[in-house]
């Protein structure tokens, strides 16, 4: 995790992706709130885009904090939790990502 953000805060989009399994999978909660993907997003580069945006966004601060029990990102945009996400990593690359955008779901958090 701590990798992931140091990656985001470089704002090096070129490691983030390199970091993702070609296979990956990003699912998006937006919970009908807030724009997110339909479907999962599959493969490297699709969810590698996706993260750029969501991640290496100047305006944003991560911070690693427990999410549901194991390591996860907590993204902080204008003093507010905008999203938190949490991973699963084969060997040293991502495989599976979840990203909670709903606002409802974020109360537990705070920046």
């Amino acid at each position: 995790m701590r990798a992931l953000v140091a990656v985001a805060e470089q704002g090096d989009s070129r490691r983030l992706t390199r970091m993702l399994h070609p296979g990956v999978v990003l699912t998006v909660d937006g919970g009908g709130v807030v724009e997110a993907p339909a479907t999962a997003l599959e493969g490297a580069s699709d969810v590698g885009g996706y993260l750029r945006g969501a991640l290496l966004d100047g305006a944003v601060r991560l911070r690693v904090e427990s999410v549901n029990g194991v390591p996860g990102i907590v993204v902080c945009r204008e003093g507010r939790v905008a999203g938190v996400l949490s991973i699963c990593v084969r060997g040293r690359l991502i495989l599976e990502a979840w990203l909670v955008l709903n606002p409802e779901k974020l109360t537990h958090w705070s920046c």
